[in-house]
């Protein structure tokens, strides 16, 4: 009888720990590696991973309105700053990736250009950046910008994306000749063979440190725990930079 009631009582705990489902919230440039990380996650761990996401901008506004999030990835630092303390365990803070910035046009672009030469080119009518309100990509772009002493010449030709995957759509599109996007999008726009990149000098910006949270509602989530360690292991690292991304260790 006692081993009856202690397979139960196993049975039972194991349908407990199935059942710890996660809810993150991913900034829109780190979804495709994230969707690879959860398909090796879930290999290991008998549990459900359910992805958001949009601009870190927005992410932060639905944690502050109390969305049921228990891992927010940020495409910056400052954001999960901002957050309350009584919303976050402080210290599960860490970056898990560092972004990079290129240019991307559908027409050809001289490389033996510098890159004001490029931006400033008369058949250059109009480009997109990420709005630099919502995206930390955005902030970075204006930063290169300023410190070429551009911003202003070129402001008249800047459109503004919602977020920094949205860039290259304005270009397939049409509306714009050129557009910084991430080193991510990337890989994928080399899938469709079509466009041209310009490597942006990494000293141009600051560092895009891109840090993860663990929410204060997933404090005793054991599953939540084992993410975030996974996803600083070598494993995980190796798939984040295979998306152009930089890691730290």
């Amino acid at each position: 009888m006692s081993r009856f009631f202690f397979i139960i009582f196993f049975f039972y705990c194991y349908k407990a720990l199935a059942s710890e489902r996660v809810h993150l919230a991913v900034a829109s440039n780190f979804v495709a590696p994230l969707n690879i990380i959860k398909k090796e996650f879930l290999k290991e761990n008998d549990t459900s991973l359910i992805i958001s996401k949009g601009s870190t901008a927005k992410l932060y506004s639905q944690i502050i309105n109390n969305a049921p999030i228990d891992i927010f990835l940020s495409a910056d630092q400052s954001t999960l700053q901002k957050i309350p303390k009584d919303k976050k365990i402080e210290s599960s803070q860490f970056t898990y990736a560092i972004g990079r910035l290129l240019i991307f046009s559908k027409n050809k672009i001289n490389k033996n250009k510098n890159l004001e030469q490029v931006l400033k080119n008369n058949r250059v009518k109009q480009i997109v950046i990420a709005n630099p309100r919502f995206s930390p990509y955005g902030r970075s772009t204006v930063e290169i910008l300023e410190k070429k002493k551009i911003w202003s010449n070129l402001k008249n030709k800047i459109i503004l994306a919602s977020n920094v995957n949205h860039v290259s759509s304005f270009i397939f599109s049409g509306n714009a000749d050129l557009g910084f996007i991430s080193y991510s999008d990337k890989m994928k726009i080399l899938e469709l063979k079509k466009g041209y990149f310009f490597e942006v000098p990494s000293y141009l910006y600051t560092e895009i440190k891109q840090d993860v949270l663990l929410m204060k509602r997933a404090e005793k989530n054991s599953v939540a725990q084992n993410f975030l360690v996974y996803l600083k292991s070598s494993k995980i690292k190796k798939i984040i930079k295979s998306f152009g991304y930089n890691v730290k260790g």
